[in-house]
């Protein structure tokens, strides 16, 4: 008999029923394991920055950036499908169902894997996808490489989305907490060895025991029969939920993809590499939406008043868009020096490429604030316009730009798709909101930032300008949220 879910205290796990994880606790779960995790991988990727140096670091980070877009293709939207159908009141389901759900949408990712690898064998070998043609390293083991880590990658992406629906946040803070530290640690040790072919290997092993320990996990409460066939009817109604997030988040990675490999063809993998060191410090500045987020869709999906969902939401949009606006003021008076010591004279040309990808983290964060309401709400339609409007405007910009201005074109790119989107949801939610001047007040304090993420050598008079005004203006948007900070 499967054991009862009996909440985080217990490591059986059951699809019994469906559960309401405290907001407060899983944030706290989920931001520890993500405060952890992201504080040792940016120790980790400091260290690898300075083994590998711009121009193998720019090689491994384009593998990385290649296995998170083919997970994210390969899932083929039973991600989401899964969500709406366990929780909610589409969640009232028999625990039979519940398992068939689960495993069903395992198996399809399983098939949907097997056969991208083979299309990403294609792209990156006989059609010369991502990486320049002079390489030191034999192209053929860095493949066979980005192919292995890609698979496992994959295979074990989903297992964690079933934890965090089972409220087993504890679980799911492994992810960044345990397993992303030990497969960088990996990648280092191997680095230290044998290079970037080294880094490569080591990072694939961690990867594949990952991915080992999750399916032996998924079996303990899935309950698998061997004598179910997979149901690709189940599986069709599971893509056909999540076709339209699907949709735009594979568009937008199979275009940022291609994107990036232009930046290494036309500029050098240098110039990915001054990137790589932008991505690292971003995700300093996504440790709180990275652990909000997913927990406020659990949340909006359990609240049957669905129209109050975007007013439930103000507060979070408050803390996020005032918090990530004052990082990046914060950041922007110490880039120079913090670059310079922690990774050295030869990655200071990161300096504004990492403004740039900030301030595009920030955008994307109330991105992500202002679109859960829409997806809680089942209200795809909206976001498939702001999604893809975005990527298909930096789809255009980067094809037109990064031939004739590489890394410049890219970084016009990915603000686009940063910004187009978050306008268009403001413009939805802007009248739900109690308070109707938040957005027009954050849209401004953000674009006045803006120019000095672009020109980083801009004179001392307009620099303190530009920041007290947005500063003023973003002390004003986060004042109601006073009575979050401790008390005498």
């Amino acid at each position: 008999m499967t054991p009862k879910h009996t909440g985080n205290k217990t490591s059986h796990f059951s699809l019994e029923a469906p559960l309401q994880p405290s907001l407060r606790q899983g944030v706290i779960h989920l931001l520890s394991g993500s405060f952890f995790g992201r504080s040792m991988g940016f120790l980790l990727n400091l260290l690898l920055s300075r083994v590998l140096g711009p121009g193998n670091l720019g090689i491994f980070s384009l593998i990385l950036t290649t296995s998170q877009t083919f997970e994210i293709a390969a899932r083929g939207g039973v991600d989401y499908g899964l969500s709406c159908a366990l929780t909610g009141q589409e969640g009232q389901r028999s625990t039979e169902e519940r398992q068939q759900l689960a495993r069903t949408a395992l198996q399809f990712v399983q098939i949907t894997t097997l056969v991208m690898a083979v299309l990403l064998w294609i792209w990156v070998m006989p059609f010369q996808g991502i990486f320049p043609q002079a390489m030191v390293y034999p192209k053929t083991a860095i493949c066979s490489g980005l192919i292995a880590i890609a698979i496992f990658e994959s295979l074990g992406g989903l297992p964690w989305d079933i934890f965090l629906i089972l409220g087993q946040t504890r679980v799911v803070a492994l992810r960044q907490g345990l397993f992303a530290p030990m497969k960088l640690a990996a990648g280092l040790t191997g680095a230290l060895i044998a290079g970037v072919g080294g880094a490569i290997t080591g990072y694939g092993l961690l990867s594949g025991l990952q991915t080992y320990w999750l399916r032996k996990r998924c079996q303990g409460f899935l309950q698998f029969h061997t004598s179910r066939q997979f149901s690709w009817h189940e599986a069709w109604k599971l893509v056909r939920a999540g076709l339209p997030l699907y949709g735009t988040n594979a568009l937008a990675a199979l275009i940022f993809l291609p994107l990036l490999g232009e930046v290494a063809k036309t500029a050098g993998v240098e110039d990915v590499g001054y990137l790589r060191i932008g991505q690292l410090i971003v995700q300093l500045f996504t440790l709180l939406p990275g652990a909000l987020i997913p927990l406020l869709f659990l949340k909006l999906r359990g609240n049957i008043n669905k129209a109050s969902h975007t007013r439930d939401t103000e507060p979070s949009l408050r803390l996020i868009w005032c918090l990530g606006l004052t990082a990046l003021f914060v950041y922007i008076v110490i880039d120079h020096i913090t670059v310079q010591l922690v990774f050295g004279q030869s990655f200071l040309p990161s300096l504004q490429p990492t403004r740039v990808l900030i301030l595009a983290a920030v955008l994307d964060s109330a991105n992500q604030v202002l679109h859960t309401p829409l997806l809680s709400s089942r209200r795809t339609r909206l976001f498939g316009i702001g999604q893809n409007s975005g990527a298909i405007s930096a789809a255009a910009l980067g094809a037109w730009l990064i031939p004739q201005y590489g890394l410049q074109g890219y970084l016009i790119a990915k603000f686009s798709f940063s910004v187009i989107p978050v306008v268009i949801y403001s413009v939805d939610a802007w009248q739900k909101l109690e308070t109707r001047s938040l957005l027009p007040m954050l849209l401004i304090a953000t674009a006045a930032i803006t120019p000095l993420c672009w020109w980083t050598e801009t004179s001392v008079t307009a620099q303190t300008l530009l920041m007290g005004f947005s500063a003023v203006t973003t002390f004003i948007c986060a004042w109601p949220l006073r009575h979050l900070l401790p008390r005498s």
